[in-house]
């Protein structure tokens, strides 16, 4: 018997359109893949976000918290289509509601008019078909799943592609292990769950975070802001950060003859200096420890991936 592939895909759209028509013009903003071989993760995915050409619906955004202005220096599908197709071919799709997805992935190959389609490339299993196969007398949606086999969705606050295609690939392998006696409601699962809350007055300690832990997470977070500059109230943008008196944080704009990569780079300059601000020498290289690892990673991946010329 052959070595099975198994990818579980999620896909978050600019919004979606009706019974009729799924589509109904709306785009994809983010694609995420996880690979199983032989009911095994294997570490391996396909995630990106992409630019959809078009506005986001104010609903979708709310489900995934995604906008036009943070997607519009992401690149095309056009652009990611090739090693998309590469990823997922010769594979089995497990996909939750697999329908809503096809629809919008095969709408974007013929934007491109790719003759092909996901069912020329690959196999396609509903996970939402499956759960109500196997366990009829049990919610199939993907909280529910996580919440009766235990599979810790927690930081789920948002919808995303690639942290549901993670969940989705641990919710199928324990869905699939030959479980037999997964046989609690949802309600019951969490009676059962309500044993172990902490007593009233029980005070647990507060433990410490790792420098480089808390150094992140503010380099993070000040990304996050350059995002979301602070106007005045004429629409003029003055600063991305009203945290601190101390810190000089002016919003940047791209110059008309500034190329992406290079306004990327002020960016990137002007969220380092900030966080340096911010924090003690030991979190700064902490910080720089981290970052480092993280770009090491990335190249390994690209690598792996997409070969050795894209690793440099």
């Amino acid at each position: 018997m052959g070595i099975k592939r198994q990818i579980a895909l999620d896909t978050e759209t600019t919004g979606k359109g009706n019974d009729v028509d799924i589509v109904d013009g709306h785009r994809i903003i983010e694609i995420g893949c996880v690979e199983i071989i032989d009911r095994k993760l294997t570490g391996r995915e396909f995630h990106c976000y992409l630019n959809p050409e078009r506005p986001v619906d104010d609903e979708a955004a709310k489900l995934h918290g995604m906008t036009w202005e943070m997607l519009q220096n992401q690149p095309t599908f056009r652009q990611i289509a090739a090693n998309f197709i590469d990823f997922i071919r010769g594979s089995e799709l497990l996909i939750h509601n697999a329908k809503f997805d096809i629809s919008f992935l095969d709408y974007e190959f013929s934007l491109m008019a790719i003759p092909e389609r996901i069912k020329d490339m690959a196999t396609v299993v509903d996970t939402v078909l499956l759960a109500k196969q196997l366990y009829p007398n049990h919610q199939a949606n993907l909280d529910a799943l996580c919440k009766a086999f235990g599979v810790n969705a927690s930081h789920r606050v948002q919808h995303g592609a690639l942290l549901d295609a993670q969940l989705l690939a641990e919710v199928y392998l324990a869905m699939t292990g030959g479980q037999s006696d997964f046989n609690l409601s949802i309600d019951q699962a969490e009676a059962e769950g309500a044993r172990w809350i902490r007593p009233n007055g029980v005070r647990l300690p507060i433990m410490g975070v790792e420098p480089e832990r808390h150094a992140e997470h503010l380099y993070t977070m000040l990304g996050l802001a350059q995002k979301k500059p602070i106007t005045d109230d004429n629409g003029n943008s003055f600063c991305v950060s009203n945290w601190s008196p101390e810190i000089n944080f002016p919003a940047l704009t791209k110059g008309e003859e500034e190329g992406k990569k290079e306004f990327a780079k002020r960016q990137s300059e002007q969220q380092r200096l900030a966080t340096y601000h911010m924090l003690t020498r030991d979190e700064c290289i902490g910080l720089e420890i981290a970052l480092n690892e993280h770009e090491n990673a990335h190249k390994a991946w690209l690598k792996r991936v997409l070969g050795d010329h894209h690793a440099s």
